[in-house]
């Protein structure tokens, strides 16, 4: 039943993701992807703030949550010239906020994770915005494919580790942390890494030039790095859980747990993606 409830859920999220990412490209509207990643933003924040509360760091609900959507805007708005600006202003608000709460070890506490939230959550999210929009001024179907390789990159991993850790693994790589995590498991999401990296490059004529061309040893280091980031993410998530001595985030998502379950790889694979092949290659960016 659980399985059932896994697959059902992947697929309703997976169709909507697509849906508006089709939407924002075909109708030229680039907001309601925005608007999607201010409402997986804001659930993420949710679930942090009750993870936070259960590890006896208890943060200002409404004075933290206000900051996710002015972040995320701050971002997309005005091509996004002012968001380090109000990244910088949202970080000192945190620090000020707890300035003079006592004990002073719970108020640097808390300060520390007001920051660490922030930056955890919108500011590592606004980089599926900055993928979807690069290319945007001269082929704009070419962001949506860059946003969805990204994604598939990402899905690969968790699929891969989950099947073939399932079906072979035998070496736990984090026995304190994760123990159903093994080194079969990480090999077999790389090699789903890569492979969702190749069905994502078969959506744009660039790509897939790219790809299957010259471009194939960037395409093989681009997924070896995102694999890493992807488990370097769940593995400090489950850390995280660990310590609030819960099994998941939340229950946004039945059978997956909450957002922060689903995204906690791809929150940190996605400023790998954005750098590699916006700095590393940006040929293929800029075509």
């Amino acid at each position: 039943m659980n399985a059932v409830k896994r697959v059902i859920s992947a697929i309703v999220a997976g169709g909507i993701i697509f849906a508006i990412l089709y939407a924002g490209t075909r109708y030229e509207i680039p907001w309601i992807v925005a608007i999607l990643i201010l409402v997986v933003a804001y659930l993420a924040a949710v679930e942090y703030l009750q993870l936070m509360r259960r590890l006896e760091v208890p943060l200002a609900a409404p004075e933290f949550l206000i900051w996710i959507p002015v972040l995320i805007f701050g971002y997309v708005l005005f091509d996004g010239r002012y968001g380090d600006g109000i990244l910088l202003l949202a970080i000192a608000y945190q620090v000020l906020r707890y300035l003079g709460s006592t004990p002073h070890r719970t108020g640097f506490l808390q300060a520390v994770a007001g920051v660490f939230g922030l930056l955890y959550i919108p500011w590592l999210l606004h980089f599926f915005y900055s993928i979807y929009i690069g290319s945007s001024a001269e082929l704009p179907y070419l962001g949506a494919t860059h946003t969805l390789i990204i994604l598939l990159m990402v899905w690969g991993y968790d699929t891969g580790a989950y099947l073939i850790g399932s079906l072979f693994g035998r070496h736990q790589a984090f026995p304190r942390v994760s123990p159903k995590k093994t080194w079969e498991g990480i090999a077999g999401g790389f090699v789903f890494t890569l492979v969702g990296a190749l069905v994502g490059a078969t959506f744009s004529p660039v790509w897939r030039e790219f790809a299957f061309w010259g471009g194939f040893p960037h395409v093989l280091a681009s997924s070896f790095l995102v694999g890493w980031a992807v488990q370097l993410g769940d593995i400090f998530e489950s850390k995280l859980k660990r310590a609030a001595e819960v099994k998941d985030s939340g229950t946004f998502l039945p059978g997956h747990g909450g957002t922060l379950d689903r995204i906690d790889g791809l929150l940190f694979a996605l400023p790998v993606f954005f750098f590699y092949y916006y700095y590393v290659v940006p040929r293929i960016i800029a075509r």
